[in-house]
């Protein structure tokens, strides 16, 4: 009976493909960029050097710092249409399912789209890599046979991406498990807690406080593991905190609505703090990396272009930071624009019934995409300015150091924030079309 239940359950209808076609295509889409990201890391590992190991910090470090962005994206996709999976699963405990194997399936079902669309993101790097032959690196260029990640490399991260998938459906199923009947019926409202904030702030401290410390006396790899843990410290707790600012600012926003399309985005937004984080995650990580990575450009340019004599080797290694800063900034905005437009559409997917609701009440389809363009704007702002405040108090000194010397990588951080704000918005406005079908066909929905 449970089998016969499950093949029902699982099988998707025409308007619920996408609640499979989404997950993989986004898995895809941050597979190929991790592999090309490892791939480039790899070839900084391998690079020659003085015996110092500078090059071997550098791959280290540019991994580091694409962990955590890659990390929040894969949990961002293994979430995609999470409540129509809730739905479903809630109906199994209703039928009398355990939890354990309620648990079990969905950890599977989410692993295997994950491992589809990790597998099929090497379709895209193997079209890619190549072009890493251009990058000079220790001021050669690599060869064609030097830029492919061995096989077992390939498995283990195609294995991780995975893993993340998997452990976010495990962790989503919380509510379903506890009471079924409460994800039917939409009464299971999410709260975050103040201590969310609190860890911030505490861990930003402790930020601030390491970077203080440092000094020359710790050394190169020192210094480097230092600023590594800080940046993946910080990373990994505004995804805590960044929800509970997006609620708060939701409920100021609630308070002051005097207009339908505003009372219904701050409510959309008040549904799902962490969902809404989720909208714009992406932009905040990118605006955290960009501060630190334009500062650190400034410098670079300052130093080359000073009065100070540098040797043709120091040079190369500048030009190779560079890269690796710029590789970095660039993998972070891609991820953000190749994931805002799918989580953008599992929105409109997931909230369908609300639409087609407000549709039969006669409201009209504008109102609506200008609701939902309110509902991301308020999370946008968050993710613009929060994680950018952040950088800025934790590399204070080099920052400061850049405005009075480099005042056009300033003006970069500043495109680059402005950027992904912009793709964000792109991202709603791209899913209109997708609203109009959700409207033509109101069966699906209720």
């Amino acid at each position: 009976m449970r089998l016969r239940a499950l093949a029902v359950l699982v099988r998707p209808s025409r308007g619920d493909a996408s609640a499979v076609t989404l997950p993989v295509v986004a898995f895809a889409i941050i597979g190929a960029v991790t592999y090309l990201a490892a791939a480039l890391a790899r070839l900084f590992w391998m690079a020659s050097d003085d015996g110092f190991g500078q090059y071997s910090i550098l791959a280290v470090a540019m991994v580091a710092v694409l962990v955590v962005p890659a990390g929040t994206l894969g949990t961002s996709a293994a979430q995609l249409s999470a409540r129509r999976r809730e739905d479903r699963l809630a109906v199994l405990r209703l039928l009398g399912a355990s939890s354990t194997w309620v648990r079990g399936f969905a950890v599977i079902e989410a692993s295997l789209l994950a491992a589809a669309g990790a597998i099929a993101g090497l379709l895209g790097y193997a079209v890619l890599v190549p072009a890493l032959t251009l990058v000079p690196i220790a001021g050669e260029r690599p060869a064609l046979s030097e830029v492919w990640l061995p096989a077992w490399t390939l498995g283990v991260l195609v294995c991780a991406l995975t893993a993340v998938a998997a452990i976010s459906a495990a962790v989503g199923l919380r509510r379903v498990i506890i009471s079924p009947l409460g994800v039917r019926m939409r009464t299971d409202a999410p709260r975050l807690h103040w201590v969310r904030l609190l860890a911030g702030a505490v861990v930003l401290a402790g930020g601030v406080t390491l970077m203080q410390v440092t000094s020359v006396s710790w050394g190169a790899v020192g210094i480097t593991a230092a600023i590594v843990v800080v940046l993946v410290a910080v990373m990994a707790v505004l995804n805590l905190v960044g929800p509970f600012l997006i609620g708060w600012r939701a409920r100021w926003k609630l308070a002051r609505a005097r207009t339908a399309e505003d009372l219904i985005a701050a409510r959309g937004v008040l549904e799902s703090p962490a969902a809404a984080w989720r909208w714009v995650s992406g932009v905040g990580l990118a605006s955290f990396i960009a501060v630190p990575a334009g500062s650190v450009l400034g410098f670079l340019d300052m130093v080359e272009n000073g009065d100070t004599i540098l040797a043709a080797d120091q040079l190369v290694f500048f030009a190779d930071i560079r890269t690796v800063v710029i590789a970095a900034v660039a993998v972070s905005y891609l991820l953000v624009a190749c994931t805002v437009g799918i989580t953008q559409a599992a929105s409109v997917l997931e909230r369908r019934a609300l639409y087609v609701s407000l549709d039969r009440l006669g409201m009209p389809p504008r109102v609506m995409n200008r609701s939902r363009r309110l509902a991301v704007a308020s999370p946008l702002f968050v993710a613009a300015v929060f994680p950018a405040v952040a950088a800025c108090v934790l590399f204070a000194p080099v920052v400061a150091l850049s405005v009075f010397t480099a005042p056009l990588f300033i003006a970069t951080v500043i495109a680059c924030i402005a950027l992904g704000v912009l793709l964000v918005q792109l991202g709603v406005v791209a899913t209109d079309p997708l609203l109009r079908r959700v409207l033509a066909a109101p069966d699906r929905a209720l």
